[in-house]
């Protein structure tokens, strides 16, 4: 293990970041940026965000929890930009309506981040922190997107609820034959457009 991963609650992760995620998903880690100013009550209390920033490989694997189990965003890479694309607002009325297209660009540190979604920090003492969760996050960690079956399992273990089965075959297919680590794993099927 390098030496810029801790143990945290026995889960591998980085000194500089956290273990951040949305809504009953598995949690990845990130760097929270500085808290933001969000509102303010008539009585003076201020409310704040701070918004995660991920690495490439943090990102493809949110990415890929994210459209296995949404029923209408899906994702592509375009480059080094990652692009959100959200048929929920294609309006089946209109032949000419489009998906609306969000482009996450990477920052100056090389980090993305999801502009307008909710995350909540994984509180340590009630994350779990199963063998599952230790192997996924430790390759997260130093930045090994392969071997991809313990991401594979860690996304299918702690989605709640659970993956639908046939969103699991098609993570599993596309990267079943892909070994080499310097591919990234979303570059099969979410680059060239494979359909889900």
């Amino acid at each position: 293990m390098s030496e810029d991963v801790t143990q945290h609650d026995h889960n591998a992760v980085r000194a500089d970041e956290q273990l951040v995620s949305g809504d009953n998903q598995p949690a990845f880690p990130a760097q929270l940026g500085e808290p933001q100013l969000i509102a303010e009550t008539d009585r003076g209390q201020q409310f704040y965000t701070v918004t995660p920033r991920f690495r490439r490989v943090v990102a493809e694997w949110v990415a890929i929890t994210v459209e296995a189990t949404s029923d209408h965003l899906r994702f592509r890479w375009d480059g080094t930009d990652l692009l959100v694309i959200d048929d929920a607002a294609v309006d089946p009325d209109d032949p000419t309506s489009t998906p609306h297209i969000d482009r996450i660009r990477p920052d100056s540190s090389s980090r993305y981040y999801f502009d307008g979604w909710l995350w909540n920090e994984a509180d340590a003492a009630t994350h779990r922190s199963d063998d599952t969760a230790r192997a996924a996050l430790t390759l997260l960690a130093q930045d090994r997107p392969r071997p991809v079956a313990p991401l594979i399992r860690y996304i299918a273990e702690h989605t709640n609820p659970p993956l639908d089965p046939a969103a699991l075959r098609r993570i599993r297919r596309r990267h079943r034959t892909r070994t080499t680590p310097a591919t990234s794993p979303a570059a099969s099927g979410l680059e060239h457009g494979e359909s889900q």
